[in-house]
């Protein structure tokens, strides 16, 4: 009897713990989620995405404990020039039609965010540094093209592309009166 009352306290405990839990929704127009990636390694071409929501699960006294979880529409992809827009989300780039979605899941480590990152179908493990500028938290990485079974326009766009999400820092600190705040998310 007294294991099952030990057992019930513990878990009643862990969900107490679990309520205290700081959720950060990561929603446009306080978050941004951007791509770069080079025209013949010279022009950038660069998109944002205007549809997306995550969430930030993070322990208000354990800032470095925490969970990210992102998806983004891809047909929400804006971009300066249409055309390039409409072959970007076409068959030989995004696939839109056939994969509306990209997605991240993963958790903070030491001054970077590493996780599963889902986009054209494949997901594959990626890391992403983060660190704060002024009043935001940016995580940003690079990505080679191939390994998500994008191919298309080899010769004329670079293989690699920069991501990068921004965020308010309030994913990184605690609410006032809970003490001290870390300056980079992850640590």
């Amino acid at each position: 009897m007294r294991l099952i009352t030990v057992m019930a306290a513990t878990c009643l405990t862990l969900s107490a713990a679990r309520a205290a839990d700081q959720l950060v929704p990561l929603t446009p127009p306080t978050t941004r989620i951007d791509y770069t990636v080079f025209a013949w390694g010279l022009w950038p071409i660069s998109g944002s995405f205007d549809r997306f929501h995550g969430l930030v699960t993070q322990d208000p006294d354990k800032p470095s404990a925490c969970r990210i979880d992102v998806t983004v529409d891809i047909d929400s992809l804006r971009m300066d020039d249409a055309d390039r827009r409409r072959q970007t989300l076409g068959p030989e780039m995004f696939d839109a039609a056939h994969y509306p979605t990209m997605g991240f899941a993963g958790h903070c480590a030491p001054q970077s965010i590493v996780g599963i990152l889902t986009l054209h179908g494949v997901s594959r493990p990626v890391s992403f540094a983060t660190h704060r500028d002024g009043n935001q938290v940016i995580c940003a990485g690079t990505v080679r093209r191939r390994d998500f079974g994008i191919v298309g326009m080899g010769g004329m766009v670079a293989p690699y592309v920069h991501i990068r999400l921004t965020a308010p820092v309030s994913i990184a600190e605690k609410q006032p009166g809970q003490g001290s705040s870390p300056d980079k998310l992850g640590q």
